[in-house]
């Protein structure tokens, strides 16, 4: 025979008709879940961002000769154009407010106004070449190159309003039990609904930067200069095997631009002078252990630099220790030392060795580059007296944290041995049986390169 199961729930009398309380839902009563804020209404949307003033153009460049006939040059950026205003909010869409509801209210936002858009930025002034013999002759030149003003920012948009309540609180009655017995209990709610948000106003935006002042520029002599070629990239293996051109006009750079020229002109108050010019050939030697060939895939920059020297940039995976030479034309860049970067890191732990005085520490270079790189250790040492198979927390203090010297170091093949029991560290820190954490951590340089890479052990020594 099969039982029937009756779910019994108190009543509830809500304007004189029974009805059922409000079931639980996962966890959270259904009463707890209307007492929540229910938004009615759709709220306003946001206005559009003001669009960025357009960018000034930069003034020209020029050329003259100033050879004491008097001359005129306006060279001056243009202003930035101001950023569009941010659009205002969008209204809410109001509706009715509902009536005697058994949760709080929330009337629907206004829109936020959009962002001012940045201004533009303002042109740089276009820079003017000198060529001249007397130095007195730029008193006859009026020169103008003003950076133009940056562009003011647009404003933000004015937010909306957001809706209103027609009634601002209401009460309901609840009640559990049943009409007549012990049991009957009513309580009143009080309800709320709440004004709608006036929308945010917009950002302003900021204002465009004013352009800079175009700069003069200095040659004493009235050939016009020859065209740079300062720099030039290609493989190892294609430089090992020609040479190639490079030539750079050198500049040095003064104050007081404005004093040399015709009375109210404007330029920026630095201007370059010419000092020279630096050209010829640029060949590659190597020098270094490893064939070139072994490098084929790495590439090399030579450039030289504004004060007139060479100087080389190799591909990030390559370290080199170079030299450079000119002699008459011909400038010379010797590769001394090469290595890839990955194989500088590529060390590991060898174990120990010995023990008391004679403990030595084995680290193996597995990429055998140890004849060619510089590499110091620096060591952290720390031990315990506790006794690992009693203890889960043991004490560890440091008895040694330096940078080891090179006398306790020694390099055989791609083998290191570092003498730990030499270190100037009270003895019994390196008893037998001892339990000690290492940390070793290699410094490993070539020239301007360098990485670092740490090896960690525990155990006893």
């Amino acid at each position: 025979m099969k039982r029937a199961f009756a779910l019994a729930l108190p009543m509830v009398l809500v304007g004189g008709v029974v009805a059922l309380p409000l079931p639980s839902l996962k966890g959270c009563s259904m009463a707890a879940w209307a007492n929540q804020t229910r938004l009615f209404g759709h709220s306003g949307e946001a206005g559009r961002d003001g669009r960025p003033g357009q960018d000034g153009r930069s003034g020209v460049a020029a050329n003259t000769i100033a050879d004491g006939n008097p001359a005129s040059f306006v060279l001056s950026g243009e202003s930035g154009g101001p950023g569009e205003d941010g659009e205002a909010g969008y209204r809410p869409r109001c509706a009715d407010q509902p009536r005697d509801v058994a949760h709080h209210l929330q009337a629907a936002h206004g829109g936020n106004g959009g962002n001012g858009g940045q201004g533009g930025q303002g042109g740089n002034g276009g820079d003017l070449t000198v060529y001249y013999r007397d130095l007195a002759q730029l008193q006859r030149l009026s020169v103008t190159a003003v950076g133009g003003q940056g562009g003011r920012g647009g404003r933000g948009g004015q937010g909306t309003l957001g809706c209103r309540c027609p009634v601002r609180q209401w009460e309901q009655q609840t009640c559990t039990g049943t009409p007549g017995q012990s049991n009957y209990r009513c309580q009143t709610q009080r309800y709320r609904c709440s004004d709608g948000r006036t929308g945010a106003q917009g950002n302003f935006g900021a204002d465009g930067r004013t352009g800079e002042d175009g700069q003069l520029w200095l040659v004493n002599q009235l050939d016009p200069l020859q065209p740079d070629n300062p720099a030039q990239s290609a493989r190892l293996s294609a430089l090992a095997n020609q040479s190639f051109p490079l030539s750079r006009n050198l500049w040095e750079t003064r104050s007081g631009a404005n004093g040399l020229l015709a009375p109210g002109s404007r330029v920026r108050d630095s201007y370059q002078v010419y000092t020279g010019r630096v050209a010829g050939t640029v060949q590659l030697v190597w020098q270094a252990a490893r064939p070139i060939s072994g490098f084929d895939r790495e590439s090399l920059t030579a450039e030289i630099q504004a004060d007139g020297t060479l100087a080389a940039t190799f591909s990030e995976d390559l370290w080199a220790d170079y030299s450079t030479q000119r002699q008459g034309d011909v400038m010379t860049l010797t590769i001394h030392r090469a290595v890839r970067r990955q194989d500088a890191t590529r060390l590991a732990w060898g174990g120990t060795q010995g023990q008391g005085p004679n403990l030595r520490v084995i680290v193996l270079d597995l990429g055998n580059e140890s004849a060619f790189v510089d590499t110091q250790f620096r060591v952290t040492l720390r031990t315990t007296t506790d006794d690992l198979r009693e203890s889960r927390n043991p004490r560890y203090t440091t008895a040694y944290e330096a940078i080891l010297p090179t006398e306790q170091v020694a390099l055989n093949n791609n083998r290191f041995e570092l003498a730990l029991g030499q270190l100037p560290i009270d003895a019994r820190a390196l008893r037998p049986g001892t339990y000690a954490q290492l940390e070793i951590t290699a410094l490993r340089s070539l020239g301007s390169h360098s990485a670092e890479q740490t090896l960690t052990w525990q155990g006893q020594i």
